[in-house]
């Protein structure tokens, strides 16, 4: 199942030597590894109904996705372009495009087939810290984080941007699933034993 692998890939044990060679928070670690769980589920049950996605590109970009957050919050920098500059020099090319567009997709992202960046990132907006939540849920909590911080008007839009394609994207990913996104955290409880990947 999944497609071939179109460059090298960290295996789980190198992903978490990355997390901890960084100094990612536990807390990161831990969220990472929920949005892995909803990643991987998500992948598996789509590539049943015939996509064609990478588990292993999936796995090693939802353990790396925000390997370089806690440096961006820090440094004002966008994490996603900066863990994908960390994961090219580090020879994951691959698993770097996909972390990159993990905050934002790239325009062009809304027709067939379904991609990995498109599973990561929605995989993370459906797990906040390492809940799995709703859309909904996790968009009111980002607009009361940024609310906190005096959030501008481009910010607003940038959400509301966020916001849209989301849903957009959640609809087309389960029009494919015999699920609907309300049973998602059922579901995952069900699947997955912590020894998977931690």
């Amino acid at each position: 199942m999944g497609i071939a692998l179109k460059g090298k890939v960290p295996s789980i044990d190198k992903c978490y030597k990355l997390l901890k060679r960084y100094h990612v928070p536990d807390h990161i670690v831990q969220h990472s590894k929920t949005v892995c769980k909803v990643a991987v589920l998500l992948a598996e049950k789509l590539n049943e109904q015939g996509e064609n996605l990478s588990i292993p590109e999936i796995q090693a970009a939802a353990l790396l996705h925000d390997v370089t957050k806690m440096e961006g919050l820090n440094a004002g920098q966008d994490h996603a372009k900066t863990g994908k500059e960390l994961l090219v020099k580090l020879g994951f090319q691959r698993i770097g495009e996909i972390v990159a567009e993990h905050i934002k997709l790239q325009e062009e992202r809304n027709s067939p087939p379904l991609s990995e960046e498109e599973i990561i990132n929605y995989s993370d907006k459906r797990v906040m810290h390492t809940k799995v939540v709703t859309l909904a849920e996790r968009f009111a909590d980002l607009r009361k984080r940024y609310a906190v911080k005096g959030m501008d008007k481009n910010v607003v839009q940038r959400i509301r941007g966020l916001v849209y394609e989301t849903y957009d994207l959640e609809k087309r990913i389960f029009a494919k699933l015999d699920f609907t996104p309300e049973k998602l955290s059922d579901l995952l409880e069900r699947k997955w034993s912590e020894k998977h990947i931690s």
